[in-house]
């Protein structure tokens, strides 16, 4: 597997970065905290998923980045998009923290959506679960020390053999136990059920036996049903015709007694009737003799009918009256109120100009036409005191009019007592009529009554006839229900002798046709007895040819397992020897694969820190080689995440060198460090700086080769 690129969106520091991996040995170098192992983590993430990310899911998400809203929610999510090179095909992974897809080469459909999906489907790709790309490939921060979680030896030998994919000799080794335990479970059912040939032959004869005593005894049965059924038939015969005869006769008396139901049903009706015409007739006498005196039901109605629109006629001349006496009285009264108002009005005038008059003197003007009054001033006063005289009895004689008018006159309400009057003899009027309508009401249900009696007793002559012709009939047919019963009797016994000689042969032909199965199935035994005997041979040599296979199995494992420690030793001594120029050059390792480093034909217990990650390293290295070498997986990737912090400067190369040594192994070697000085060892370099005020990391690339020959020129 090699890096192809990968795109990051909002993913910690990088807001929105970009890289390309090319093939050979690869720096990655940045400050502290720039985001160069977020790098390392988003691969993990988009192969594995959320299980490679460090600490909280909901804190991976650029801490600077604003809230998702609008329509642009998508473009604000965390995103990662991976494009990977595996055996010569390349696939492009994209993931969110909540979805994913995968897709090979330029295809647009995905092969796999879903998280779930997709990385099952990754890690079957790639060949190897996040722990085990960790342990071996992929060297995270702080994490260089040598299988650093597995405890014991079981548990390292475990992890290594299935890195190595010998623990499909443990699949194969459980197929050949299950198949052996398969095989000696149909082996001992066999060897119990086997028997001896003897004992066949003896059950065959004794079935033989009682198969000819229950043929014998079915022979007996089916005569003795034979001469049953002869028997019922006879008996059968006269029973169809006597249930004939019987059905004839009792739909017959079911005829008669539903002419006698409803013979009595009618006649309660006719009783009924006649009794509720009776009572009418006599209501309507009742009712009619004092509305009609004397007169036919008609001509009352018709007397009623000319009353009623006598007094509607009476009544509204009456209201006319009534109407126009008013309406002339109310005319008079507003009459004389308008001239009192009027004179009332003038008096006021006059006495203002008499009051001013008062107010002059002789030699005034005129208060009028504006002329001296002189000698007529006198004069002019005078007048006007007798015209303020005049007026106001005027006055007085106007107001007692309005009071004597403004009463009632006795003509209104000598009317209004005459329309009362006429009123109450309309209502009486027309209640006779109603009274007269609902006795002909009364007349038409008399009528009605009168016609259904004569319904009633056409229908009761009609059920009386069909009564008298059902009961001759049953008596033409001479039924006797007690005859019937005594053939009823024998036809049951009969039929019972018949079913129970039928389940009889039906049970002895089931006993004959087990027997004959139990006589085929011991012939069938026998002749499968010698089959049988040459099949438990064969389980026999199958189960001991799996106990074999099992062994050998075991043995095949135990050798694996034993070599496998003596090779990864011997790889891990060479690359310690490159690493510390040779001043050591042996590394043993313990029953759980713990290293140890050898100096002087004696192991050295106590090692510096930057010694121990040398031999961490180096075994770490080892198992990557024995994977590419025995597992055949063609791995092409090694990440390697801060391996440098605790080596001195000419250890540092040395791991350059040996890694570059390794590029006809690794074809990709991805080196993550803060030191500077690596630049000059590496092939390509990925160089992470990180903004404090945006609070971003930015990546750019450059080759080494190419900088180097322009400082060249430079030079």
């Amino acid at each position: 597997m090699k890096l192809r690129s990968l795109s990051l969106n909002l993913f910690r520091q990088h807001v929105s970065s970009y890289i390309e991996f090319p093939d050979g040995l690869v720096g990655v170098i940045g400050t502290n905290g720039s985001g160069k192992t977020t790098i390392v983590e988003a691969i993990g993430f988009a192969i594995y998923g959320s299980r490679a990310l460090r600490g909280r899911v909901e804190d991976v998400r650029t801490r600077t980045a604003p809230a998702k809203t609008g329509r642009g929610r998508k473009e604000q999510d965390l995103r990662v998009e991976l494009s990977l090179e595996h055996d010569g095909v390349v696939f492009r992974i994209e993931r969110s923290l909540n979805d994913a897809a995968i897709f090979v080469g330029g295809e647009s459909e995905a092969v796999a959506v879903g998280s779930r999906d997709v990385s099952a489907r990754i890690s079957a790709i790639v060949g190897m679960s996040f722990e085990e790309f960790i342990s071996t490939y992929c060297t995270e921060q702080k994490g260089l020390e040598f299988l650093s979680g597995k405890k014991g030896a079981t548990e390292r030998e475990k992890f290594i053999v299935r890195m190595m994919g010998y623990d499909r000799l443990e699949e194969v080794q459980d197929l050949i136990r299950g198949d052996r335990k398969e095989k000696r479970a149909i082996l001992t059912g066999y060897e119990a059920s086997l028997g001896t040939k003897e004992e066949i032959e003896q059950r065959l004869e004794a079935e033989t036996s009682d198969l000819a005593a229950i043929r014998e005894r079915h022979g007996e049965a089916q005569k003795t049903l034979q001469k049953s059924e002869s028997e019922f038939a006879a008996v059968r015969d006269k029973m169809g015709k006597l249930e004939e005869l019987r059905a004839r006769f009792l739909r017959e008396r079911e005829s008669t007694q539903s002419a006698s139901v409803r013979l009595e049903e009618r006649g309660r009706r006719l009783k009924d009737v006649t009794s509720t015409i009776s009572l009418a007739e006599e209501e309507l006498a009742k009712v009619l003799k004092p509305l009609s005196a004397s007169r036919s039901l008609d001509e009352a109605i018709a007397q009623a009918k000319r009353q009623v629109a006598t007094e509607r006629e009476r009544l509204a001349a009456k209201q006319e009256e009534a109407r126009t006496v008013e309406l002339t009285w109310r005319e008079g009264v507003s009459k004389v109120a308008a001239e009192r108002d009027m004179a009332k009005t003038q008096y006021a005038n006059l006495e203002k100009r008499v009051l001013k008059v008062g107010e002059l003197e002789g030699g005034s003007d005129c208060p009028t036409c504006g002329q001296a009054l002189g000698e007529s001033f006198e004069q002019v006063r005078k007048h006007f005191q007798g015209e303020q005289r005049t007026l106001a009895a005027k006055v007085r004689d106007l107001e007692r009019a309005y009071k004597g008018i403004q009463a009632e006159p006795e003509s209104v309400a000598k009317i209004g007592a005459e329309r009362i009057e006429i009123d109450q003899k309309l209502k009486q009027a027309e209640v006779k009529l109603q009274e007269l309508q609902l006795c002909v009401q009364l007349q038409l249900k008399i009528e009605s009554l009168r016609k259904e009696l004569e319904i009633v007793q056409g229908e009761i002559k009609l059920a009386e006839d069909h009564k008298r012709l059902a009961t001759e009939r049953m008596a033409d047919l001479r039924f006797s229900e007690e005859d019937y019963n005594r053939e009823k009797g024998a036809f049951d016994a009969s039929q019972r002798l018949v079913e129970v000689a039928r389940l009889q042969r039906v049970r002895l032909e089931g006993e004959v046709n087990t027997k004959e199965a139990l006589v085929e199935r011991t012939r069938a035994e026998i002749q499968k007895f010698t089959e049988r005997q040459i099949e438990v041979e064969r389980l026999r040599r199958d189960v001991r040819l799996c106990d074999e296979c099992d062994r050998m199995v075991t043995e095949f494992r135990k050798y694996v397992n034993s070599s496998i420690r003596p090779r990864m030793a011997e790889l891990a001594s060479e690359y310690l020897a490159d690493l510390t120029d040779g001043r050591y050059t042996a590394v043993e390792l313990a029953e759980d694969f713990t290293p140890t480093v050898v100096e002087d034909g004696e192991a050295k217990s106590v090692i510096s820190g930057g010694e121990e990650d040398i031999l961490n390293l180096c075994m770490r290295i080892s198992l990557s080689h024995m994977l590419a070498e025995r597992a055949g997986q063609h791995f092409s990737l090694l990440i390697l995440d801060e391996v440098f912090g605790s080596l001195d400067e000419g250890r540092r190369s040395n791991v350059l060198a040996l890694l570059e040594k390794l590029r006809n192994r690794f074809e990709q070697i991805v080196i993550i460090t803060h030191l500077d000085d690596i630049k000059d060892g590496v092939q390509h370099l990925i160089q992470v700086d990180y903004d404090e005020v945006s609070g971003s990391a930015f990546v750019r690339s450059e080759d080494v080769f190419e900088r180097v020959e322009a400082m060249a020129m430079n030079v």
